[in-house]
């Protein structure tokens, strides 16, 4: 019931919504899309022959072109609404199974589908919202499949993170195997169960890695990792020490290219962009259908192979300033999720249609982002939350019964995916990581309610108040 109240409350404020003007924002220009009519007319050749970037927004872009390329923008809107749906109601699940009463839980929820976020990145072509709504499902599938503990249940939660895995570069194969060895800990003595229902899914994710291996040289999901190191490193390297380095030849010739120039800017370095060893799909500068910027080009096996080289001088050379860089993204992380795009509050923000008709609610809930110190607002206080997380959930670990059992296992992959999500969005790129937080800011929510709850049960009641009241004046009459 309180599933079926939440999800028609979602659809109305949908529905107001697109009443006020609130419209799905899709473009075919975004880098990491293959050309369209490859998707539509070539879809497995395509997903086979990509390397930049993961192929699972490739693959659900490829199969709306089937379905109707006519239609792509409001089957597209469809299913990033059903995606929401899916987001919400796993919160909801992950709140009731963690402890909270269902109307706290439903309340919660519906509150985390309207914060401007939320809105924004359900109407926004992008993999933030479907890797998103796969994370806390799979989150709520992980605590079903601890208190089942049946092969089916752990199958799904699998097959969920394989999905994740195919989706966002962030979800490495480490995360998916880190998964099996924490589902097969909290299942002792079902650990076989738990690693027999992961060996499909992760020899499917593995099988990607191993052909994107064979072909590109990359045992990696994607090749633009190096490239997003680029990011955390070079680029906050001063001019002019980068030019000497690149003088004495430390660093490569594409070292003061930007990381998100098009191929056509590399050009000058290789002379062609013909490649009798690939299709076309790895030989044009531009995609054909949409003139955008081919990003999947076969120069970019090179660059990004040159840029490793690079970022590990960086590191050897500038230690400190890497650190540094760190601290400086975790303020970025923090920061307010709507402000993401480097050119937001501009027509070229890809949120702009949506801040047109939203703009005084988000610029009145980004307040919240100043106290107590800008621009990380509440955030500040999330060190001290996480630890607590981690003791609570090692006492509900410790004891006997399966049901606390389970909600430790919760507690713990929440915590988790909050360390990992946050350290990899850190350390390893630099720039939108606010943005990255989107996918686990229900989780933060989560551990957060249940830290606030805990505080709050631990009150002294008015009628304790009372009585220790009366006992110091008695007390103190008495002497």
């Amino acid at each position: 019931m309180p599933y079926l109240v939440v999800t028609l409350a979602v659809i109305i404020s949908r529905v107001a919504l697109g009443w006020m003007g609130v419209r799905f924002s899709f473009a075919f220009d975004w880098m990491w899309l293959s050309d369209q009519a490859d998707l539509r007319d070539r879809l497995l050749e395509t997903l086979f022959f990509t390397h930049s970037f993961p192929p699972g927004m490739n693959l659900l872009t490829g199969i709306l072109l089937k379905v109707d390329s006519t239609r792509v923008v409001a089957m597209a809107s469809w299913v990033f609404a059903a995606l929401g749906l899916v987001t919400i109601n796993s919160l909801l699940y992950v709140f009731r199974a963690a402890g909270l009463s269902t109307t706290v839980a439903a309340g919660l929820s519906l509150a985390f589908s309207l914060i401007p976020q939320s809105i924004y990145f359900e109407n926004l072509y992008l993999y933030e919202m479907p890797s998103t709504a796969l994370l806390l499902l799979s989150t709520a599938l992980f605590h079903n499949a601890v208190k089942r503990q049946s092969f089916r249940a752990w199958f799904a939660f699998f097959s969920v993170c394989l999905a994740i895995g195919v989706t966002r570069s962030t979800f490495h194969f480490i995360w998916f195997c880190a998964m099996a060895g924490f589902g097969a800990w909290v299942s002792r003595p079902g650990a076989r169960r738990v690693l027999l229902s992961a060996l499909l899914p992760g020899l499917l994710l593995f099988g990607l890695y191993a052909k994107n291996y064979m072909m590109f040289g990359e045992f990696a999901l994607d090749t633009f990792g190096p490239s997003n190191f680029h990011l955390a490193t070079l680029r906050t390297l001063p001019v002019d020490v980068r030019d000497a380095w690149m003088a004495e030849g430390a660093l490569s010739k594409f070292a003061s290219t930007d990381v998100y120039s098009p191929p056509r800017a590399y050009l000058p370095f290789f002379g062609t962009s013909e490649n009798r060893h690939w299709p076309p799909q790895l030989t044009r500068l531009e995609q054909p259908s949409s003139g955008a910027p081919n990003f999947n080009h076969w120069y970019f096996l090179d660059i990004h192979r040159a840029r490793r080289v690079d970022v590990l001088h960086f590191l050897r050379r500038r230690t400190r300033d890497y650190v540094t860089n760190i601290f400086s993204a975790l303020t970025d992380m923090f920061s307010p999720t709507t402000e993401w795009h480097p050119r937001s509050g501009t027509a070229q923000s890809p949120h702009d249609q949506h801040h047109q008709v939203l703009g005084a609610y988000v610029d009145t809930y980004n307040l919240t982002h100043r106290f107590p110190i800008a621009p990380v607002g509440p955030y500040l206080f999330l060190p001290p939350v996480w630890a607590w997380g981690v003791w609570r959930g090692c006492s509900w670990l410790r004891r006997n019964d399966a049901d606390a059992r389970a909600r430790g296992a919760l507690m713990f992959v929440c915590l988790f995916q909050i360390f990992y999500v946050v350290a990899a969005s850190t350390m390893l790129t630099f720039f939108e990581e606010s943005r990255y937080r989107y996918q686990i800011e229900a989780m933060i929510w989560v551990v957060t309610a249940l830290c606030v709850q805990t505080l709050w049960q631990a009150r002294p009641s008015w009628a304790g108040l009372k009585r220790a009241t009366a006992a110091v004046g008695l007390a103190s009459g008495g002497r």
